[in-house]
């Protein structure tokens, strides 16, 4: 599937984490295709045990996956996090994607109260700030899928 990096006017916070499919945001991975490791971020190559790692590729993670844990912070995220304002209270998530590995995020667009464990989620994106260019920044997070 092909991905760009950055759209028009958007950039994404921390760069090769976060690409943009024909279906939206996708959270970009590396796979190993000799043990079939999935890595997040993808320059982070922790191989199993035995494994020859050979033939590691960029991938996009799938756009869903399943709420495996949570939490509801009530408090701001302390620097280096940096966003526009008070986005309190907010949700942090683990989402367990379809290719076997979970990865955290903000989860957005959501009624917090709603939140339970196995809840199918979606990637999507947060916009942080806007930089001098005008550019909104944006990170990964996560919504409930309706």
């Amino acid at each position: 599937m092909e991905a760009k990096s950055v759209m028009e006017g958007i950039v994404p916070e921390l760069p090769d984490l976060l690409a943009w499919a024909a279906d939206g945001p996708r959270i970009q991975s590396a796979k190993c295709n000799s043990c079939g490791t999935h890595f997040f971020p993808a320059s982070h190559l922790q191989h199993r045990p035995g494994c020859s790692r050979q033939g590691v590729e960029p991938v996009l993670l799938s756009k869903r996956g399943k709420l495996a844990t949570y939490t509801i912070q009530h408090y701001m995220c302390p620097p280096p996090f940096k966003t526009m304002g008070d986005i309190t209270p907010y949700g942090i998530g683990m989402v367990e994607f379809p290719e076997g590995i979970s990865i955290a995020g903000l989860i957005m667009e959501s009624d917090l109260a709603a939140l339970k464990i196995g809840l199918e989620m979606e990637t999507t994106t947060y916009t942080l700030y806007k930089d001098d260019k005008g550019n909104d920044v944006v990170t990964w997070a996560f919504r409930v899928v309706k």
